[in-house]
C-alpha cells in the first residue's frame, strides 16, 4: 500500500507540468487588468500616501521609543518598494533609537534595515560592511532576513562584476548563502519553495524546479498566486523551459501584484514589456516599459536603471516605426476620402443640375397649361405627369437637403485635418489656399433650407415659442431670416434633439456657444426652468 501511494506520487509530479503545460492561459484578461490598474496609478499611490501618513501620525504621537521603533519599521517597510530615499532615511533614524534603547536585537534589525536601503540605493559595497558590522548572536544566526540581504547584495555585487574571475566567486557565494537561507526557512514555506526551486535552477534541474514548485501552488494557490516574487520566479522557469505563454501569464500576474501594492522596485513589467514587444505587441510594450522606467526613477532605484536602459531604446525605435506606419495609413486613409468627396461633389452637382431641369419643366407646364384647358384627357395626363414630377422633386429635395449636410461636415472636417499636417511643415505653399473655409455660404444656404423646411411642419411655431417668454424679451426674426439662432436651437429641441453636443454638430457651434444661448433663453422663461424643454416639445 505505502509503495503505490509512492508510485501515484511519483507519476502524478512527472507529469504535473506536462498537464500544466496543455493548460490555456487567459492571459489577455490579466493584460486588460494590468492596463486598468497602470491607468488607476493616481489612485493607488494616494492610498499608499495615506497609509504612510497614518504611521507618520503614529510616529508622531510615540511616548516611548519602544513604539518610536516600531513606527519607524513600519515606515521603514512601506518606503522600501517605494520611495528608497526615503526608506534608508527612516532606517538611520530606526538605528538612533534603537541605539538610545540598548537592546542588541533591535539594534542589529535596524543595522540590517540600513544594509537593505543601501542595497537599494545602489550602494552595495557600504550595505556589505554594515552586515559584516552586525555581531553574530543566536538571533542573527537563525534571522532569514540576514541571510537574504547577504544573498541579494552579493547577486548585485555579481551583475556589476568588472572581471570573470570576480564574478565566478560571487556566484560560489550565492549559492552558499541560497543553502544557508533554506536551512532557517521553514520547510514548506513560501520563501523556502522560492529559494529551492532557485536552486535546482541553478543546478540545471529546470524541469524539477517547476515540478516543485507548482506542487506549492497546488497546495497553497491563494498564497502563491498573491506573492510576485513567486510568480516572478515560476516565470523564469517557463521561460527556461521554453512556455512562453505561461512566461507571459505569470510575468503578468507579477506585474499586477506589484503596481497594486504600488511597489516600484519590480522587474516583472520590463520583462513583461520586452516579451511584448518580441511579439509583436508593441505599443503596450511601450507603454509598459515607459511605466517602468518612471516608477524607478521615482523610486530612485539606481540600480535598476540601467537594465530598464538598455529595454528602452529597442522598444522606443520600434514603437516609432509603428506610429510611422500609421501615419502612411492616415495619409491613405485621407486621399480616399479626398476621392470620396469629389464623387460627393459630382453627384451633387448632377442632382442640382436635375433640380433645375424640373424646376424649368414645371414653369414650361405652368405656361401651357391655359392653352391645354380644352384637351381633357391630355390635361389629366399632364397633371398626372406634374404629380408625379413633383414627388420627384420632392425627394430630391430632401436628398440634397441631407446630402449637402453631410458635405459641409466632411469638406470643414477635411479642410482642418490638412491645416494640421500643413502645421507640421509639410506642403507649406498650400496653407493659404487650404485654410480658407468654403463652408460659409452653404452652411447659410443649409440653415435657410431647414428653417423653410421646419416652419412648413410647425408653421406657428414662433408665435407658441414667443408664448414661453416674458412679453419684453420674446424674439422676433429680422426680415431677412426666417428663424433666429435661438429659434433653430429649440427647433432641434422640438424635433426631439436635446443633447447639446448634437445640436452643437447640426448646426456648426460650439458647444459653449448653445450651452449660451440655451441659458439665455431659459432666463427669459415665464415657467419654471426645469419645464422649459418639455414645454419647448409640446409645441
Amino acid at each position: 500500500m505505502k509503495r503505490s501511494l509512492l508510485l501515484f506520487c511519483f507519476f502524478s509530479l512527472l507529469f504535473l507540468p506536462m498537464v500544466h503545460a496543455s493548460v490555456h492561459y487567459n492571459t489577455d484578461s490579466l493584460i486588460h487588468v494590468l492596463d486598468g490598474i497602470i491607468s488607476d496609478k493616481a489612485n493607488i499611490e494616494s492610498k499608499k500616501q495615506q497609509s504612510i501618513q497614518r504611521h507618520l501620525y503614529a510616529l508622531r504621537n510615540a511616548n516611548s521609543d519602544n513604539a518610536r521603533f516600531r513606527e519607524l519599521g513600519n515606515l521603514f517597510y512601506r518606503y522600501r518598494t517605494y520611495r528608497l530615499d526615503s526608506a534608508y532615511f527612516y532606517a538611520q533614524q530606526r538605528l538612533a533609537v534603537a541605539k538610545r534603547m540598548g537592546i542588541t536585537d533591535s539594534v542589529s534589525v535596524a543595522m540590517m534595515n540600513c544594509a537593505d536601503g543601501l542595497k537599494g540605493l545602489g550602494k552595495f559595497s557600504e550595505g556589505l560592511s554594515i552586515l559584516k558590522t552586525i555581531p553574530y548572536s543566536k538571533f542573527v544566526r537563525h534571522c532569514y532576513n540576514y541571510y537574504y540581504l547577504y544573498f541579494s547584495i552579493t547577486l548585485s555585487l555579481s551583475n556589476i562584476a568588472d572581471n570573470e574571475a570576480e564574478r565566478q566567486m560571487y556566484k560560489q557565494e550565492l549559492r552558499t548563502y541560497r543553502d544557508t537561507i533554506n536551512m532557517v526557512n521553514p520547510v514548506g514555506s513560501i520563501g523556502y519553495t522560492i529559494n529551492e526551486g532557485e536552486i535546482m535552477k541553478l543546478d540545471g534541474k529546470f524541469r524539477e524546479s517547476l515540478n516543485f514548485m507548482l506542487n506549492f501552488m497546488h497546495k497553497h494557490p491563494a498564497e502563491a498566486n498573491n506573492n510576485a516574487t513567486f510568480c516572478y520566479t515560476l516565470a523564469d522557469t517557463y521561460r527556461a523551459l521554453g512556455n512562453f505563454d505561461a512566461q507571459e501569464y505569470y510575468l503578468t500576474l507579477s506585474a499586477i501584484i506589484d503596481k497594486r501594492k504600488c511597489n516600484k522596485t519590480y522587474t516583472s513589467l520590463q520583462n513583461l514589456a520586452m516579451l511584448l514587444y518580441k511579439r509583436g505587441d508593441t505599443e503596450r510594450a511601450y507603454r509598459y516599459i515607459t511605466c517602468a522606467m518612471e516608477d524607478i526613477i521615482d523610486c530612485n532605484a539606481r540600480s535598476r536603471l540601467t537594465q530598464v536602459a538598455e529595454y528602452m531604446p529597442i522598444i522606443t525605435t520600434a514603437y516609432n516605426k509603428q506610429l510611422e506606419k500609421d501615419r502612411h495609413r492616415s495619409l491613405a486613409f485621407i486621399f480616399i476620402v479626398s476621392s470620396m468627396l469629389v464623387v460627393l461633389a459630382g453627384m451633387l452637382f448632377i442632382i442640382f443640375k436635375r433640380n433645375r431641369k424640373l424646376f424649368e419643366t414645371r414653369k414650361a407646364l405652368d405656361a401651357k397649361n391655359e392653352q391645354l384647358i380644352a384637351m381633357n384627357s391630355s390635361l389629366n395626363c399632364l397633371n398626372l405627369q406634374l404629380s408625379e414630377s413633383n414627388k420627384i422633386k420632392e425627394e430630391y429635395i430632401a436628398q440634397l437637403f441631407n446630402l449637402c449636410s453631410g458635405y459641409i461636415d466632411e469638406m470643414e472636417k477635411y479642410r482642418v485635418g490638412l491645416m494640421r499636417k500643413l502645421k507640421t511643415g509639410q506642403i507649406d505653399d498650400l496653407k493659404i489656399e487650404l485654410g480658407k473655409s468654403v463652408s460659409t455660404e452653404n452652411l447659410r444656404s443649409f440653415f435657410h433650407n431647414f428653417d423653410i423646411i421646419f416652419l412648413d411642419l410647425f408653421p406657428n411655431f414662433i408665435e407658441s415659442f414667443n408664448k414661453l417668454l416674458q412679453p419684453d424679451e420674446q424674439i422676433i426674426p429680422k426680415d431677412n431670416e426666417l428663424l433666429t439662432p435661438e429659434l433653430r436651437i429649440y427647433a432641434l429641441v422640438r424635433l426631439g434633439i436635446n443633447d447639446s453636443t448634437k445640436i452643437a454638430s447640426f448646426l456648426h457651434y460650439s458647444s459653449q456657444t448653445v450651452y449660451n444661448y440655451r441659458l439665455r433663453v431659459r432666463n427669459k422663461s415665464v415657467i419654471p426652468k426645469d419645464q422649459f424643454v418639455e414645454a419647448v416639445q409640446s409645441l
